[in-house]
């Protein structure tokens, strides 16, 4: 078992030994309910093991499991996948990616990014300056607050993160998608 959450008692479990590199495939245990999921993938280091957190983040008013896997990390990465099912009958849900939405959404500078018709000046520390924009990618990351599923993607100056972008998710059409998007330049943790 490498995860779970005691009311409702859910469980997430290993489909291979714990000592590989990859957790490859896992299985989630919902009371009575079991489902394996072949493609979720998260690195097994038990230091950054899947969390677990249950909530409603379709808005339908039943309990939605949300799993984050980290996939990747190295100095300066931190990438992880997000997956919801819905409890207690454990049936996924897609999760539109951020990326693709975020680069077609965000203007990039070099000490700006712009988005919904808003220019926003990057705070800069000294030294991450110089003629390249602003970049994304390297750091992304999931929250629930409020009932609503966030991706929360750290924007990258050369070497400084100077805030993020955050990602609030709607359900339509039987999907998880990006619906607003807002720039939180507070201090990075």
């Amino acid at each position: 078992m490498v995860a779970q959450f005691i009311r409702p008692d859910v469980k997430l479990l290993t489909l291979n030994p714990v000592l590989s590199q990859d957790l490859q495939g896992l299985r989630v245990i919902a009371g009575p309910v079991t489902r394996t999921f072949p493609a979720w993938r998260s690195i097994s280091n038990p230091t950054f093991w899947p969390g677990l957190a249950v909530n409603d983040v379709t808005g339908d008013r039943h309990a939605d499991l949300v799993v984050t896997l980290m996939t990747d990390e190295g100095t300066g990465v931190a990438v992880y996948d997000v997956r919801v099912v819905t409890l207690p009958n454990l049936r996924e849900i897609a999760v539109a990616p951020p990326l693709p939405y975020l680069r077609t959404h965000v203007r990039f500078g070099p000490a700006s990014l712009a988005f919904g018709g808003r220019l926003i000046h990057l705070s800069l520390p000294e030294g991450a300056g110089g003629p390249h924009p602003a970049r994304i990618g390297d750091q992304v990351r999931w929250d629930v607050r409020g009932g609503h599923l966030m991706a929360l993607v750290e924007v990258r100056k050369d070497w400084a993160f100077t805030g993020r972008l955050v990602v609030v998710y709607r359900f339509q059409a039987g999907q998880l998608v990006p619906a607003s998007l807002t720039y939180d330049a507070s201090e990075l943790k």
